[in-house]
This record gives structure tokens, C-alpha cells and sequence, in this order.
């Protein structure tokens, strides 16, 4: 796709069909925004309702997605898919963890949460440019 239509600044999204995820529905709009193209339209969307539809669609060449790049690192990582436009990076908010009291007694519970934790330490952070 990218040989047909190269994407290499944030304007050559309007030649593209973006891809969405209702599970973020404003994930384009706020990267366009950061991006300085909050006006940009693009040529196509399409909507899908679980991020995991919307990348197997980019990996089968129907369009650009945007989203987590630890969900999609795996088909970067074969050659699937390319992350052409690096910048910019939009900050997410946190998750937390959530369990009861007698299930943190529990040791396979409390070393599953110190796991989180740790993982979550060992993340790089998106710069604070939030909207």
C-alpha cells in the first residue's frame, strides 16, 4: 500500500482510508490534532469495533491504523505492518489493577499484580502533551 500511496508526513493521511476502533473512537482526532492536522480528511474510513479487527485489516492492506504499539509490535516485527509516522506519541491514561482482599491472600493473585506492576514500571512513558 505504502509502495501506491507513500505516507511519510501527517498531510498524506488524506489519501489513505483510516482505520478505526470504537473502543477509542477519538484516537485519530487527537493524534491528528498533535500532529498539527486536526482538519485533515481523509479519503476513506472504516470502523471497527474491537482495535484487534482494525489491525488484521491493515494487515490485509485496507488502510492505516492507529493504536497501541504493543499490539501491534508482533506484525511490525514480521514485516506485516510498518510504523511510518513515529511522531507524535498520544499520552493514554492509566490502568489499575482491582481485586478483592481475600483474593490478594491468594499468592498466585499478589504475584500476578506485582507482575502488572513491574511491567508497567519497565514501560516507557509518552511525553506529557495532553489535550
Amino acid at each position: 500500500m505504502l509502495a501506491r500511496l507513500p505516507l511519510t508526513t501527517p498531510a498524506d493521511l488524506a489519501r489513505h482510508t483510516l482505520l478505526y476502533a470504537d473502543t477509542k473512537p477519538t484516537a485519530w482526532q487527537r493524534w491528528l490534532t498533535l500532529a498539527g492536522a486536526p482538519e485533515l480528511k481523509p479519503a476513506s474510513a472504516l470502523h471497527f469495533d474491537r482495535f484487534s479487527l482494525a489491525l488484521h485489516a491493515a494487515v490485509n492492506g485496507l488502510g492505516v491504523v492507529l493504536g497501541p504499539l504493543p499490539m501491534a509490535q508482533g506484525e511490525i516485527d514480521a514485516g506485516r505492518l510498518v510504523a511510518p509516522l513515529k511522531q507524535p506519541v498520544v499520552p493514554v491514561r492509566g490502568y489499575c489493577w482491582v481485586a478483592s482482599r481475600a483474593a490478594m491472600d491468594d499468592p498466585t493473585v499478589s504475584a500476578f499484580c506485582h507482575w502488572l506492576e513491574q511491567g508497567a514500571e519497565n514501560t516507557p512513558k509518552p511525553p506529557d502533551t495532553s489535550l
